[in-house]
C-alpha cells in the first residue's frame, strides 16, 4: 500500500528539521528535540478524570510513574512502556498518547520512566521495568485495579520491554501479564531483512539515529547476546501470554517484529500481528496529526481493556 498521505506530509516536515550531524549531539540535547516533537505531533490532551505521578525506589533512584484513571474505568491496568531507543523518551512525551490510550481501553494506565543511557547501562531499563510491573499488582488494591488483569504494552524500545518484563516474571516463577501489547517493538540487531534495507533511510527511523542509540547504549557482546534484550534468543517463549504485535509497513524494523511473532506462534503462544499499512515507524506517537494512524491506534486500545 502506498504512504499514508498524511505521513507523507508528516516525513517532509520532519526531514526539513532533521539534525543532520548526531556525531555532536549530546543526550539531552536530543531529548529535548524528541520531547519538542512529541508535544507537537502527539495532539491535544484529552482529559482523563484523574492524573496523577507517584514513584517508587529502587536500586537507589526513584523511579517515577504517571497513572492515569478514565471515567467509568474497568479493573484492568496497562503498565506502558515508552519508547526512544532506551536513550530518550519520558513521560511527559508520551502524555498524550497514554491519555488516549486510557480512554480508549478505559483502564487505568501507568506510565513507566524507566532510567536511560547513557548514564545507566543494559540491564537498568529492563530491572526498572520489571520493578514497576510488581510496583503495580503489589499496589492493585491502592490503584483500585485487578492484579490478574494487568496488560504490558509499550513501543520501539518499550515494545520490547514489554515482552522483556513478561520473560523476567516467567523466569522468576511469578504470575505473567494478562497480556502482551507491543507496536513496532526492537527486537535485536537486523542489518540484513528486506525492511532494514529498504526503510532506513527517509522513513523516520533512519540508519543514523539507530547508529545513535547503539553507540550511546554501550552495549557489550555479552548485552546484546542476553535474552532480555534479543529477546528472539531466549530459549523459553512457550509461557507468554496472549500477545499483539503491531508493526508499520514502511519501517526498518517491521521484518524483526513479524520473525519474533512467528517464533511465538511456533512456541505456541496465541499471538497475533497486525501490520500498520501505509504507517512508518513511530506511528502512535503521531497520531494527532494523522487521522489514520489514531483510528488504528484506538481500534487496537478498544479491544483490550
Amino acid at each position: 500500500m502506498p504512504l499514508d498521505t498524511d505521513i507523507k506530509k508528516l516525513l517532509g516536515i520532519i526531514e526539513s528539521n532533521k539534525i543532520r550531524n548526531l556525531d555532536s549531539v549530546s543526550p539531552d540535547e536530543y531529548r529535548s528535540r524528541f520531547k519538542q516533537s512529541a508535544l507537537i505531533f502527539s495532539g491535544p490532551k484529552e482529559d482523563v478524570e484523574k492524573v496523577w505521578d507517584d514513584h517508587f525506589n529502587y536500586d537507589g533512584s526513584d523511579i517515577p510513574m504517571r497513572i492515569y484513571k478514565p471515567a467509568g474505568a474497568k479493573d484492568g491496568a496497562i503498565v506502558y512502556y515508552h519508547g526512544g531507543g532506551f536513550v530518550t523518551g519520558d513521560i511527559e512525551s508520551y502524555d498524550s498518547l497514554c491519555r488516549k490510550i486510557a480512554n480508549t481501553s478505559r483502564s487505568t494506565v501507568i506510565s513507566v520512566g524507566y532510567r536511560l543511557a547513557p548514564e545507566n547501562k543494559f540491564p537498568t531499563w529492563s530491572n526498572d521495568s520489571f520493578e514497576a510491573f510488581k510496583w503495580v499488582r503489589a499496589n492493585s488494591d491502592k490503584l483500585k485495579i485487578d492484579g490478574s488483569k494487568i496488560v504490558v504494552s509499550g513501543d520501539s524500545a518499550g515494545g520490547k520491554l514489554a515482552f522483556v518484563v513478561a520473560l523476567m516474571l516467567l523466569d522468576n516463577n511469578l504470575v505473567p501479564p494478562r497480556m502482551i501489547v507491543s507496536l513496532y517493538p526492537s527486537i535485536g540487531i537486523d542489518l540484513f531483512s528486506e525492511s532494514s534495507r529498504e526503510y532506513s533511510e527517509g522513513m523516520f527511523l533512519d540508519r543514523a539515529a539507530m547508529s545513535y542509540f547503539v553507540r550511546m547504549t554501550k552495549l557489550s557482546a555479552s548485552d546484546i547476546a542476553s535474552p532480555y534484550n534479543s529477546i528472539i534468543l531466549h530459549p523459553k517463549l512457550s509461557g507468554l501470554p496472549e500477545s499483539v504485535v503491531v508493526t508499520a509497513e514502511y519501517d526498518p524494523l517491521r521484518d524483526q517484529g513479524e520473525t519474533f511473532l512467528s517464533k511465538l506462534r511456533d512456541s505456541g503462544v496465541r499471538a497475533t500481528g497486525i501490520r500498520a499499512l501505509g504507517m512508518i515507524h513511530g506511528f502512535a506517537s503521531f497520531s494527532g496529526v494523522v487521522p489514520a494512524a489514531d483510528r488504528l491506534l484506538r481500534m487496537i486500545y478498544a479491544n483490550i481493556g
